[in-house]
């Protein structure tokens, strides 16, 4: 029988170079536009991720398409002295400023940045106990391919947990939700101007229509358990706005 055919999101040639210069081009005010986005809930969902990493006190642990570094600081945090936290991102700048941030603050552990392609990690199979990613996989070329190299570099035992967006399935709650996202468009503009770039959306016209055909709750779980992790599964948090999923390498 046939493989089922998983949802791959917004794919288009040439893909990886524009997001690229998306993430170039805003990183300066990231941040503050995720703050915006989120409702200011974004760091309760990394809270919330690093309650389901469980003990990683002294482990190993890579953040994959870390941007400025948010999840990772999280991870320094809980993970403390004696670990090795990775953060790998595909956009220097946005690299530049997690560095900086870093060192405006009081972390147990010197977090490693390394310009990488989640597509690619370059690291060995099973080598880290712990994987972490936050709302990257709409932006990649092979959203399979990213969630299998997770899966590679993990160690046996060794747990995934990835924050994305999703779409509430109440009817009511995702009519506002669809409301706030236009607003947040509108929003955007402020920073990215309505600038096109390579010739396509501008940078949070980008962000915010990513979503449509993007896999998400059972879907993407599907996606998850294709690439190895057989007990994936995923909580809903903001009313259904994030998901996030967990799995372990057996």
């Amino acid at each position: 029988m046939a493989e089922e055919e998983l949802k791959k999101g917004t794919q288009f040639e040439g893909k990886e170079e524009y997001i690229k210069d998306v993430f170039t081009e805003i990183a300066d005010y990231y941040d503050e536009m995720n703050d915006i986005m989120s409702m200011g809930m974004v760091q309760g969902w990394h809270k919330f991720m690093m309650r389901k990493a469980g003990d990683i006190s002294g482990k190993k642990c890579l953040d994959v398409g870390t941007g400025t570094g948010e999840i990772a600081f999280h991870v320094a945090r809980t993970a403390g002295p004696g670990s090795t936290v990775i953060g790998v991102d595909i956009t220097p700048r946005m690299l530049e400023l997690a560095e900086k941030k870093e060192s405006e603050l009081d972390l147990p552990v010197k977090i490693d940045w390394r310009v990488g392609d989640a597509l690619k990690l370059d690291f060995e199979d099973d080598t880290f106990d712990l994987v972490t990613s936050g709302y990257m996989l709409r932006n990649v070329c092979d959203i399979l391919q990213a969630v299998t190299e997770m899966h590679r570099v993990l160690a046996p035992g060794g747990k995934v947990i990835v924050a994305e967006l999703s779409k509430p399935k109440n009817a009511i709650v995702r009519f506002g939700y669809n409301i706030y996202m236009k607003r947040v468009k509108r929003m955007g503009r402020k920073y990215d101007k309505g600038k096109s770039i390579d010739g396509r959306h501008s940078a949070y016209e980008w962000l915010t229509t990513s979503i449509e055909g993007f896999p998400y709750g059972e879907d993407m779980v599907k996606v998850f358990k294709r690439a190895g992790f057989d007990d994936a599964h995923f909580y809903v948090k903001s009313f259904g706005a994030v998901n996030i999923y967990v799995g372990t390498k057996k």
